[in-house]
């Protein structure tokens, strides 16, 4: 709008304003313009000296120390009115919880490192018949988290052709737990090599080194890989309860990642996706034993989560993945020796 059109559009308004011409009703008369009105917004007010800062600050620390002394001599609310007592919240001691775990981990380590004398005589000949020995002694190392000690046995059970595929997937599993990922995933290949697709035990094997090959991937935060790894787990077996669960926990661990970076937006859909995997894994029949026969020994297929204890109690969703495991127990199997 030109200032002219402007200027005459405003003497308009000014004379229709100055006479009224509606009976019965005064004209309203002069009136301010709004347009000549004065600012009213108030220029802030100069800060405060640095002295006169420091002392409101411990003015309001002063109150707030008084107001707390009150509330604990009075051992009630300070607030007039309120009801109830205060409770004296104690610090709290995870001593006796520290003690607790030290002494299951004590018994654990105990129960898993039985010292080779107080072996039976019968499972030490069974064990030395099958060509065993080692892959046993790896997986006791291995639960008891000694995985350099493991992986010096597995590296001699993998020169036994019918447990060279078990003791792969074994090693691969110990080198995971020591964050060796680029060993793991080799292993986990050399097993993929000598499981044959013919069949369904072939199959059922394909698909659990699939697993735990996905499971390294999304420990190593390589989240397209351990896609992958699941998603072809799952064509093969869809009944893979490890690959169903682990999937969950990768839509979680990135939840979380985009709940960090502000795109809260995306995050109802990963939740959603991970509790549809979980539904999908409670549907299943895990608790199912499911064993392998490799020449005259039966193995059998379990799960281990790696890691220390303490180092997955707080963990997040990408390290908390499981993998399967391949053991055995000669003793129960064959009764030749007993």
């Amino acid at each position: 709008m030109s200032t002219n059109a402007f200027k005459n559009w405003k003497d308009k308004m000014n004379k229709t304003l100055a006479a009224d011409s509606l009976d019965g009703v005064q004209p309203i008369g002069a009136r301010p313009e709004g347009l000549d009105e004065t600012e009213l917004i108030q220029p802030p007010s100069p800060p405060l000296p640095q002295s006169e800062l420091t002392a409101v600050i411990a003015s309001h620390r002063t109150e707030v120390k008084t107001a707390f002394q009150l509330r604990k001599d009075l051992g009630r609310p300070a607030e007039p009115g309120a009801k109830g007592n205060v409770r004296h919240v104690t610090t709290y001691d995870d001593s006796k919880m520290a003690k607790f775990e030290a002494d299951m981990l004590k018994r654990f380590g105990d129960k898993v490192a039985t010292p080779v004398g107080s072996i039976r005589q019968s499972r030490v000949l069974e064990q030395r018949e099958a060509e065993a020995t080692e892959f046993s002694r790896g997986n006791e190392l291995f639960d008891k988290r000694d995985y350099l000690a493991a992986l010096a046995e597995y590296e001699v059970a993998v020169q036994v052709p019918a447990l060279k595929l078990y003791a792969l997937v074994n090693r691969g599993n110990a080198y995971k737990a020591r964050k060796a990922f680029a060993e793991a995933a080799s292993c986990y290949e050399d097993a993929l090599d000598l499981a044959l697709l013919n069949n369904a035990e072939g199959r059922l094997l394909h698909a659990c080194v699939l697993n735990n090959m996905g499971a390294a991937c999304l420990e190593a935060r390589k989240m397209d890989q351990a896609i992958q790894h699941f998603a072809a787990a799952l064509s093969l077996n869809p009944k893979c309860y490890l690959a169903l669960k682990n999937r969950a926990l990768l839509h979680m661990g990135h939840a979380e990642v985009q709940g960090q970076a502000d795109l809260r937006s995306l995050v109802p859909a990963q939740h959603e996706m991970a509790l549809s995997y979980h539904t999908r894994a409670m549907d299943q029949d895990w608790h199912l034993p499911t064993a392998f026969k490799a020449d005259e020994v039966f193995v059998r297929l379990e799960s281990r989560m790696t890691g220390a204890p303490r180092d997955l109690v707080h963990a997040s969703a990408h390290v908390r993945n499981e993998v399967y495991h391949f053991a055995t127990n000669l003793t129960h199997v064959r009764s030749e020796h007993v």
